[in-house]
C-alpha cells in the first residue's frame, strides 16, 4: 500500500495569548510553558503539539512546520 502523505516536522511550537499578548514557545519535549496571565499553555517542543487554555478562544496557534522531503 502506497501512502503519498508528506510528514511535517515541527519547526516552532508557539502560541499567542489574546488576553495578555504574550507569544510563548515550547522548545524541548515536556517543556510546559504558560503565558504571564496563566490563561494558556503550550507543550511538546519539536516533538508534539499540545495547547491548552481555560478558553481556547483566547489562543492563537502560531505553530510552524517544515515538510519532510523523504
Amino acid at each position: 500500500m502506497c501512502n503519498n502523505r508528506k510528514l511535517k516536522r515541527i519547526k516552532h511550537n508557539r502560541i499567542k495569548c489574546r488576553k495578555c499578548g504574550d507569544i510563548i514557545e515550547s522548545k524541548k519535549v515536556h517543556d510546559f510553558v504558560t503565558c504571564s496571565c496563566q490563561s494558556c499553555f503550550v507543550d511538546g517542543g519539536r516533538y508534539y503539539v499540545r495547547v491548552g487554555a481555560f478558553d481556547m478562544k483566547d489562543v492563537i496557534v502560531l505553530t510552524e512546520y517544515e515538510e519532510d522531503n523523504d
